[in-house]
């Protein structure tokens, strides 16, 4: 998402936007979560990710910005980067995920879907009707969002939206600016973009249930990892995807030179 002034909001430290939703009472207290880093991936080039998913071994990454940077990318473990496809400045890259062997990248404003195979060439288009943000897929559904309060579903074939699900908080508020998604047994981990916050929604309530504060990563980020987020306003938390395998997430920021990897735990 490119970054601008938004209304944030959220009821676990952000602004509050004071949206009417008779039913966000029945969403419970949200949990707090920590992370805790087990290595880190040095990336061989940057990158304004906007969508990152595990798969194979490794990560597909999707970027965006007006300046010839809307890529569909690989990243080995390595941190090598390759790029599989260069949309240049023709549309603004958002959220990624894999379906089906089927890579699938949204963009922000231009209303097109592009659809990969796993080697990053593209097998068609699928028309939009909203923006684009986040991305992820539940193994059916395609789920998305476009900055406001709503996750909608969509079919992975044709992007008909078959389901539109409000967004809640215990706090009475819908969270919105919820970008880059991951969906993770049956929960949905997403940005709060802008913010050092990630947060667990439950797609079929739309509740948020857990929240995790990612500030404590920029205590182990070194000087010279600092001064290339430091480069820019823009380059903040936005990237999550997770090994099914091991269990391991993978957090990064955009044009951040690394990629964390580690857990979230549950509060004892």
């Amino acid at each position: 998402m490119a970054f601008f002034t938004h209304r944030i909001v959220l009821g676990f430290g952000l602004a509050l936007l004071p949206v009417a939703n008779a039913l966000a009472a029945e969403c419970p207290a949200p949990k707090a979560l920590t992370f805790t880093v087990e290595k880190k991936i040095t990336r061989s080039a940057t990158g304004y990710t906007q969508g990152l998913e595990f798969r194979d071994g490794k990560l597909y990454e999707s970027t965006g910005r007006t300046e010839g940077e809307t890529r569909l990318n690989t990243i080995g473990l390595d941190g090598q980067v390759t790029v599989l496809a260069d949309l240049g400045t023709s549309v603004f890259g958002e959220g990624l995920t894999v379906l089906d062997n089927q890579v699938f990248q949204l963009t922000w404003l231009e209303n097109v879907v592009f659809v990969y195979d796993l080697d990053g060439r593209e097998l068609r288009r699928m028309e939009n009707p909203h923006g684009g943000w986040g991305l992820a897929s539940d193994g059916k559904n395609l789920l998305f969002t476009d900055g406001e309060g709503l996750l909608r579903y969509a079919d992975p074939k044709t992007f008909e939206i078959t389901r539109e699900v409000p967004l809640r908080s215990a706090g009475g508020v819908p969270p919105t600016a919820l970008n880059e998604l991951e969906y993770v047994d049956g929960k949905l981990y997403g940005n709060i973009y802008t913010t050092d916050w990630i947060v667990r929604v439950d797609p079929d309530s739309g509740c948020v249930e857990a929240t995790a504060d990612m500030s404590p990563l920029r205590d182990i980020i070194t000087p010279g990892e600092a001064d290339a987020i430091a480069a820019s306003y823009e380059n903040v938390l936005n990237g999550i995807a997770r090994d099914p395998a091991t269990g391991e997430f993978y957090i990064t920021g955009k044009r951040w030179p690394m990629i964390y990897v580690g857990r979230f735990n549950e509060p004892k």
